[in-house]
């Protein structure tokens, strides 16, 4: 921990301007820019911070210290300018209109009214969720029997179409969200695909096989 704030200290007064340092003052020489403490700030985002950008998804997998549970950081992916909460067991990826919440890690890419979340490492999205309103979702659990979320908006008149990733082609699954359960059969390739509507208040949904 007191290397990573020597390290936090030294990038506050001196950014990534310098390869080497004074022996006396300690202070930044030379002009050799993206030099010195870049490698140590790469190796801070991604051991630490667990930002991890991949060719179709930010990858998030944070390692946190519980110092540094609470860290929220602005991150520029692609045309997207994301903010990065980190707080231990609870951590998120938002833009403007979108945000993922999960307690481990997982992948977020977003596009024009498109949002994929990535389960944990998988190089293939587990959930889009295609809607021009706000969306923000809470994972609570992702695994081949049950796929849990909490979705809220800003709107009560727009709907979200879900494509689910349960891997298992013709297959019959339950959804419920809060209200009635109904029941969809998984597509030949293994996409789930149904819809809701958006709502202001915080409502469940639930994926299950059917029994």
């Amino acid at each position: 921990m007191k290397y990573i704030e020597n390290i936090l200290h030294k990038y506050d007064a001196d950014g990534l301007a310098f390869q080497r340092y004074s022996r006396v003052s300690q202070q930044g020489a030379g002009d050799d820019i993206l030099a010195g403490n870049s490698l140590s700030i790469v190796g801070l985002y991604k051991a630490i911070y667990g930002i991890n950008p991949q060719f179709n998804r930010l990858y998030l997998d944070p390692h946190l210290p519980a110092k540094l549970s609470g860290t929220e950081l602005i991150y520029n992916f692609r045309h997207d300018k994301l903010k990065i909460g980190l707080e231990t067991d609870h951590y998120s990826i938002s833009n403007d209109q979108y945000k993922i919440t999960s307690k481990s890690d997982f992948g977020y890419y977003s596009d024009r009214d498109e949002l994929y979340y990535f389960n944990g490492e998988d190089d293939s999205y587990s959930l889009k969720a295609n809607t021009a309103e706000s969306l923000l979702l809470e994972i609570l659990v992702w695994d081949p029997v049950e796929y849990s979320w909490l979705q809220s908006s800003a709107g009560d008149h727009g709907k979200v179409f879900y494509t689910i990733n349960v891997k298992s082609a013709n297959t019959l699954y339950t959804i419920f969200d809060g209200y009635r359960n109904w029941f969809v059969k998984s597509d030949r390739k293994g996409f789930l695909k149904f819809e809701v509507k958006t709502t202001k208040t915080t409502i469940p949904l639930n994926i299950r096989l059917k029994k």
